[in-house]
């Protein structure tokens, strides 16, 4: 719901002021699905808004659940754009919801399903609180909740800084979804404007950075956003973050096999932590294990997970090193659900931690 379009037709309305504060309580703290559901306003009005305001920007086309329970959800929006999101339950009982913030993906990483289909525009602050309300509804007669959300589906989210930092005070709204700012973590690929505008904000929300590569030939393949904020303006740029905000930064490092995986790359990721004390004093490398994906004509591409021997060394150097490290527990693979398959079709996408710093096995400095 666009929730300035409601306050605005409410105004017009010549409605009482305490009418907009509740109906944005029925709807995200309440979780009613429509109009006809928030009981507390009179029935003619409800009919008006029916007429006058879209309940919901997006429509659920088609819903797949894995076998470890992690469930993917394809939404067409009003324009007919298609994105994905993902809830993963965990067995503490969080639950954590994987929210896309573009339609496609403006980044084009190499490995990953999203930058496969290009880009198509990015999303509304209301696009993205719905897919979180989606779960948090479905959830709700099971007694559970939705506790943490990651701004990790499709697309970048500081190349739509406005619309996620709206998103984000509104998960974060007493009177909106009322989620606790730690709870809520973002991921980019390496968007250097967008990182010191992160560090300026005055909140506790998390960030999450796709690394992947030690070295800027390496990564410039696997990133093409490398190119235009190579690793001596990217690094930077996070020790200063650490430095401003004190808060830990998770290093994603995705794995692929017989290419970035070997003791050397260890070796050269453990340098270029070493390189940067802010980062290297409150940090933790996030390993993710490639799960393959398929191209347009269903054919695997060219990528790789990395052989468990390989991986073992890799976390070893790490340990020799003394970096943080933890291995991300992989959910939704067998529906295109895990990192990097998410791809706005029938054919879903994701994984992810319900914290920067959790999730699955981990090591180095202080485990």
């Amino acid at each position: 719901m666009d929730l300035q379009q409601l306050e605005s037709i409410l105004n017009d309305m010549q409605q009482p002021a305490y009418r907009f504060k509740q109906i944005k309580l029925a709807v995200y703290k309440e979780l009613k699905d429509s109009f006809g559901a928030i009981e507390n306003i009179p029935l003619p009005l409800r009919r008006d808004l029916d007429r006058l305001v879209p309940f919901s920007e997006l429509t659920l086309t088609t819903e797949q659940q894995s076998t470890d329970g992690s469930v993917k959800a394809l939404f067409a929006a009003r324009d007919h754009v298609s994105i994905e999101s993902v809830l993963i339950p965990y067995a503490d009982g969080s639950r954590t919801v994987c929210v896309s913030t573009e339609a496609g993906c403006q980044v084009n990483c190499a490995f990953c399903a999203t930058g496969h289909l290009g880009f198509t525009r990015v999303l509304t602050a209301s696009e993205i609180v719905e897919q979180v309300l989606y779960f948090a509804r479905a959830l709700k007669p099971r007694g559970e909740r939705v506790t943490n959300v990651v701004f990790m589906g499709e697309g970048e989210p500081f190349l739509n800084y406005d619309n996620v930092k709206s998103a984000i005070l509104l998960l974060n709204d007493n009177d909106g979804f009322n989620m606790g700012q730690r709870r809520i973590s973002v991921s980019t690929s390496g968007i250097v404007p967008g990182i010191e505008r992160f560090a300026a904000e005055d909140w506790q929300v998390n960030l999450a950075i796709s690394l992947h590569a030690p070295v800027n030939g390496l990564r410039s393949i696997l990133m093409p956003i490398n190119r235009t904020y190579p690793l001596e303006q990217l690094m930077p740029a996070l020790d200063r973050y650490v430095a401003r905000t004190n808060r830990k930064l998770m290093i994603e490092y995705l794995l692929l096999g017989g290419l970035n995986d070997s003791v050397h790359n260890a070796d050269a990721l453990a340098d270029l932590i070493h390189n940067y004390k802010e980062v290297l004093r409150l940090s933790v490398i996030n390993l993710i294990i490639y799960n393959p994906v398929k191209d347009s004509s269903g054919h695997p591409d060219r990528f790789k997970a990395p052989r468990i021997a390989s991986l073992r060394a890799f976390e070893e150097v790490l340990n020799k090193r003394e970096i943080a490290w933890t291995r991300r527990a992989s959910f939704g693979s067998d529906i295109s659900g895990a990192c990097g398959q998410l791809a706005g079709e029938v054919t879903p996408t994701m994984e992810e931690p319900r914290d920067p710093a959790s999730a699955g096995v981990s090591g180095g400095v202080g485990t």
